[in-house]
């Protein structure tokens, strides 16, 4: 052992002695990450703890005997959707995430300047040892807008940067996913609605790859590259600004999150009622970012019908049922005006409207995983189990 290793085990010792005067609870920092107590044994302890389960191994098992035939524990059940509730989180999550974009397809036109984006109705044919053949159905369709049409935006930008000395905080709050922004509406306690924190989790990691797979098709320039003197507040985002990913992630979150509340202790009569305000803090999550100088608002206007039609699907997938969405259009030529989420929820009957609403078909799959998701964190609003039982 080096006089330096000697050195730092003393002072893993150090930390064990602290705790005898109550600074030694910072003394337990010596004790803190077993670097203490490794310093106890001279920084040999946490090199033999393996070596201290193989011996105590070897002291209580017998010899080596397989289990009696037939006694063994009997296979889990495949292809179940109950059995997400045996994974551990992270797992269950991923496994849905992969689940909810396998359902996507994306078609892009380089010579329009477009993409449509489709979702798929699971129709398999001939058993494991045979292609599918789904069927699709169109979700949103999305045209990006014209150079002129950005450039004009650009005097929308300019304007909303006044904002920035009051909503500075706000922004750089929100540059992760701000689920906090729409926990401080409905509180969430991690210990009660855990199933609830993953759905919202989910619904915002869906949004975000989608919307990153369409902005790649899109690929519109950022507001400073055609003014350097926009000077966002925080840096500018590595990839393009149409859509709003945080306009796709926050309407589909208010979508997702203010539907799993209805019919639910959260439900009663109130003015303005939840729904409204989670739909308000999804706008201005949106304009903050034009705000910062990163987005125009045409970008939240497209990301807005893009999380709010995604959610619409999200919402027929959890119910389990067949049925009719809102499918749109977004014409980024008419989208010169300022951002306004009320052309969203009731649609736009303008001449030259920035969105069009239409409707798709989504076929009921009533044991589809993201629905048995849904269940859980809607039991975890009401005062019996979700109607049905774990799986509808």
């Amino acid at each position: 052992m080096s006089f330096l290793t000697t050195q730092s085990s003393m002072a893993g010792v150090a930390g064990v002695a602290g705790v005898a005067g109550v600074a030694g609870v910072a003394g337990v920092a010596g004790v803190a990450g077993v670097a203490g107590v490794a310093g106890v044994a001279g920084g040999s302890a946490l090199a033999s703890f393996p070596n201290a389960l193989i011996t105590s191994s070897d002291a209580i098992r017998a010899p080596w005997n397989l289990p009696t035939p037939g006694q063994e524990p009997s296979h889990i059940c495949a292809d179940d959707v109950d059995n997400l509730e045996k994974w551990s989180p992270v797992v269950r999550e991923v496994t849905l995430l992969t689940d909810m974009l396998s359902r996507f397809s994306f078609k892009a036109d380089s010579d329009e300047g477009a993409i449509s984006i489709w979702f798929q109705h699971d129709h398999p044919h001939g058993g494991l040892d045979h292609a599918p053949h789904p069927a699709y159905s169109k979700l949103i369709k999305l045209s990006r807008p014209s150079e002129e049409v950005f450039r004009s935006q650009l005097e929308y930008v300019r304007n909303y940067a006044d904002q920035r000395a009051e909503r500075a905080p706000e922004i750089y709050a929100q540059i992760g996913y701000p689920t906090e922004f729409f926990t401080s509406v409905v509180q969430l306690n991690p210990a009660l609605h855990s199933h609830t924190l993953q759905l919202i989790s989910l619904v915002q990691k869906c949004a975000s790859h989608v919307v990153l797979r369409t902005k790649h098709s899109l690929a519109c320039r950022r507001p400073d590259i055609y003014s350097a003197q926009i000077q966002p507040i925080i840096p500018t985002p590595g990839h393009g600004t149409l859509p709003s990913g945080h306009a796709t992630e926050a309407f589909t979150v208010a979508t997702v999150f203010g539907a799993l509340l209805d019919d639910t202790i959260m439900s009663f009569q109130q003015s303005p009622s939840i729904k409204t305000l989670l739909l308000s803090v999804a706008e201005r999550i949106a304009v903050n970012r034009t705000v910062a100088g990163v987005h125009f608002p045409a970008d939240s206007t497209a990301g807005a019908a893009l999380g709010t039609t995604l959610g619409n699907y999200l919402l027929q997938l959890a119910s389990g049922q067949s049925g009719d969405i809102d499918a749109v259009e977004f014409i980024g030529n008419n989208a010169t005006g300022d951002f306004d989420k009320s052309v969203i929820a009731l649609g736009d009957a303008d001449s030259d409207p920035v969105v069009k609403w239409g409707t798709s078909e989504v076929h009921g799959e009533p044991d589809n995983l993201f629905r048995w998701l849904w269940l859980k964190a809607k039991s975890e609003w009401e005062e019996a189990p979700a109607a049905g039982g774990s799986n509808g």
